[in-house]
């Protein structure tokens, strides 16, 4: 009751005008998602009709929560209070919508994604009227569904902060699934001697390119046996587990169970589900004879550790024997159920963190026949293109790329992919101008359970510059995103406490071309990944390499000063029997243009159908 306001609710200050921090909170379903409003609404009113709704504490500005995490659909989703009471944005006056059908943690589709935030938008704009502008606000999958609905669909978002970001999803998958197969081989090159090269845990960063630490000791990976404790890598902290969950179409986890049942699906339907990314987007991707969705993932030709390799980090010895014994993924419909931990019914003596009975090796793998690679699927491929679930770099919104330097307790949010985001949009419009990163230290952080404690956060700040940005573009539209950017909207970087520790147009420079460091650069360190220690580029977006003649590549410099004898290029010759990677040629993976025009064609044929 206005009239009767309790002691203990808020005050809040609006555009100089204080208000009770009252919130009303709209729920309820589209496109099968649950979905909520929100808006200060300190007056009274009548909630009959929207008409007797008194918006007045509303700017008449639209923020749209995308939320994050790793899930293969097939349930409505949970509601997040975080999400729908966005205090940053309400404390401005922004109303706030999301659903759950944009959080990442109920699915990954993106296209549905969109489909759902246009339609909730939709009902935004009847129910309330046209927003001045929206803005997208969400981190980690939340940030991902940002950079590519934006790119796919410019009429939702006119701006965004996306945070802990991914350029997108599927390209994730590129080199996330080598973790693991780098991780067992160092773990079983470890048990089998103690004082070899892998017990060193900044050698095994030269190979994997991520972040690693000698001091963590952070349940549950730390008691496993077979690897140097203590330490631990962010292939190990933040990827494993992501092969079952996203690859593996014969692993369940056991709450998509739970959830399915809470809905009554039928036991032989849930029988029938396929738990991988790909099968979840069944509708876009082929199907093998099994009815199994086809994947992405690919290693024919990656050269691992061929940096440290030039670098002097491993012999030769140790780089052809790593290279023969690493492996591959079986294919989808080979995979089986998983050894424990990931089947907790199974005994715990066939204990295999890293999923390896599912992968191709070979037990004569050092000195006979070299571990199979995988070759990933090239109509998945250009699906994955054509589906519009690849961030290929066209986006003309402000974009404000912020995070947390994570990197030293191994999360998988590392710094690279804004630079990964940064550097697609380069190739895709010819200029990143649009976006600025921001890096934010944590003011605490535990190098042993791996903890980290970040205490400012930088969001409020970023939306006061975007309502600038918009405002100057709203007034001025003919000078367009680039020209309406405000002096303040550059590069930073912060202390713990918020304060700016430097902020300027150099402050990356160093990571993405020759110059000499810049200042956020040098107090960030940006890291790299398996495919780029083997030659690949930072925007990681080649599902399958072309490949050239191994001895193109002794003759081309591949290998830097490293001179082969005849004996370890036969060796070479007998790993790579198809070439190495030549990262100078485009994704063999990326479809045409006319190939994309008839696939949508056909799509459209099925749909009108």
């Amino acid at each position: 009751d206005p009239a009767s306001v309790p002691d203990d609710v808020a005050s809040i200050a609006v555009n100089g005008t204080t208000l009770n921090a009252v919130v009303r909170l709209e729920r309820g379903t589209i496109n099968r998602f649950i979905y909520s409003i929100a808006m200060l609404a300190p007056f009274a009113e009548s909630l009959d009709s929207p008409a007797g709704l008194v918006n007045a504490a509303w700017n008449g500005k639209l923020v749209y929560r995308f939320e994050g995490g790793t899930a293969v659909g097939h349930y409505q989703g949970i509601v997040s209070n975080s999400a729908m009471l966005d205090f940053d944005a309400l404390s401005r006056g922004y109303a706030v919508a999301t659903s759950t059908g944009n959080k990442t943690n109920t699915h990954y589709n993106l296209r549905l994604a969109e489909e759902t935030a246009m339609m909730v938008k939709q009902h935004f704009i009847a129910t309330y009227g046209e927003p001045d502008y929206t803005i997208g606000v969400g981190a980690s999958g939340g940030a991902v569904q940002q950079y590519v609905i934006a790119q796919n669909n410019p009429s939702i978002l006119d701006a965004a902060i996306t945070q802990y970001a991914y350029p997108d999803m599927i390209t994730q998958t590129i080199s996330i699934p080598d973790c693991e197969l780098l991780e067992r081989y160092f773990d079983m090159e470890y048990t089998a001697d103690p004082a070899s090269l892998w017990a060193d845990w900044l050698v095994r960063a030269r190979i994997e390119g991520l972040a690693t630490n000698a001091t963590a000791d952070a349940p549950p990976w730390n008691e496993n046996p077979d690897a140097p404790a203590p330490g631990s890598s962010e292939c190990i902290n933040g990827w494993r587990g992501a092969v079952p969950e996203m690859v593996n179409a014969s692993w369940i986890d056991e709450s998509y169970l739970e959830r399915l049942r809470l809905y009554r699906y039928p036991e032989a339907v849930i029988a029938g589900v396929k738990w991988s990314h790909w099968d979840d987007l069944a509708n876009f991707y082929p199907q093998d004879e099994d009815g199994v969705a086809r994947n992405t993932v690919d290693n024919v030709g990656v050269q691992y550790g061929l940096k440290a390799l030039i670098d002097a980090v491993i012999s030769k010895q140790a780089f052809l024997e790593l290279n023969a014994c690493v492996g591959g993924w079986k294919q989808p419909s080979e995979m089986s159920a998983e050894n424990y931990p990931w089947n907790p019914a199974a005994d715990p003596s066939t204990s295999d963190p890293w999923h390896r009975e599912n992968m191709n090796l070979s037990p004569e793998c050092k000195t006979g026949r070299p571990a199979p690679r995988t070759g990933g699927d090239i109509s998945a491929m250009h699906v994955a293109y054509a589906s519009g679930h690849v961030f290929t770099g066209w986006l003309g919104i402000p974009i404000i790329d912020m995070r947390h330097y994570l990197e030293p307790v191994l999360d998988m949010h590392h710094t690279r992919e804004s630079f990964s985001a940064r550097q697609r949009l380069v190739a895709g419009q010819g200029h990143a101008d649009n976006q600025l990163i921001w890096v934010v230290e944590c003011s605490d952080m535990d190098l042993e359970t791996l903890e980290a404690d970040c205490a400012y956060n930088p969001t409020g700040m970023g939306l006061d510059l975007l309502d600038q940005w918009l405002a100057n573009i709203e007034a001025n539209p003919a000078a367009g995103t680039v020209g309406n950017k405000p002096a303040s909207a550059v590069d930073s970087c912060f202390e713990g406490d918020g304060n700016l520790l430097y902020a300027g147009p150099d402050a990356w420079d160093g990571v993405l071309d020759v110059k000499p460091v810049g200042p956020c650069a040098a107090a960030f360190p940006i890291y790299s990944s398996p495919r780029m220690v083997a030659g690949g580029k930072i925007e990681g977006s080649v599902f399958k390499c072309a490949l050239k003649p191994l001895m193109s590549a002794v003759a081309d410099g591949t290998y830097g000063g490293v001179a082969f004898s005849d004996t370890e290029i036969a060796r070479l010759q007998e790993i790579f029997p198809t070439g190495v990677c030549d990262y100078s040629q485009p994704d063999v993976g990326r479809p045409s243009d006319k190939w994309v025009r008839e696939w949508l064609k056909g799509k459209a044929k099925e749909f009108w159908k």
